[in-house]
C-alpha cells in the first residue's frame, strides 16, 4: 500500500516536490496579486505562503537525507513545533475573520483586488503550510527520539 515499495522515500519526494511547488506558487502569486491586482493583503499572506513552504522543504529534504539530528536538537525542533503551533492558530484564526469580515460587509469575490475572500484563501494556504512544519518537526524528534533510544546502552 502507498506510492511506492520504499513508501517512507516515497513520502518523502512527494513532501519535497509538493513544498517547492508551495514556494514558487506562493512567491508567484504574491507577485501577481501586488502588481496586477494591488491586493496587497493577499499578496502578503501568498508571500507568507512561500515562505512557510520553503521552511517546509527545508525540514523535508533534512528528513529525507536523514540528517535532521545533526542540524537541529530535539529542543530546535520542539521550538519549531511551538512556533508552527502558533503561526497555525494565528492563521486559521485570521482566515475566519476574512471571511466573516466578507460575509458580513457582503463583500464579492470579484473582482479580486478587494477581495476578502481571496486573501483568506492565501491566510488558509498559510496555516497549511506552518501545520506541515509543525507535523515534519514532529516526524523528525521521533526519528531523533527513536535513534537515541536504539543506540543507547541504558535500555
Amino acid at each position: 500500500m502507498g506510492c511506492c515499495e520504499n513508501r517512507d522515500r516515497c513520502c518523502s519526494i512527494w513532501r519535497i516536490v509538493q513544498s517547492s511547488l508551495g514556494i514558487f506558487i506562493g512567491i508567484s502569486t504574491a507577485f501577481v496579486f501586488y502588481h496586477s491586482y494591488h491586493n496587497a493583503q493577499a499578496a502578503g499572506w501568498a508571500l507568507a505562503s512561500g515562505v512557510f513552504a520553503a521552511a517546509a522543504l527545508h525540514l523535508a529534504i533534512l528528513m529525507h537525507r536523514k540528517t535532521i539530528k545533526s542540524w537541529y536538537s530535539i529542543l530546535h525542533l520542539r521550538s519549531i513545533q511551538l512556533l508552527a503551533f502558533l503561526v497555525t492558530d494565528i492563521c486559521v484564526a485570521a482566515f475566519v475573520w476574512y471571511l466573516f469580515y466578507a460575509a458580513y460587509y457582503k463583500i464579492p469575490m470579484v473582482p479580486v483586488d478587494n477581495s476578502a475572500i481571496v486573501t483568506s484563501v492565501w491566510v488558509f494556504m498559510t496555516a497549511k503550510w506552518a501545520f506541515l512544519i509543525w507535523l515534519f518537526a514532529r516526524l523528525g524528534i521521533k526519528d531523533a527520539e527513536y535513534d537515541y533510544i536504539t543506540n543507547s546502552d541504558g535500555f
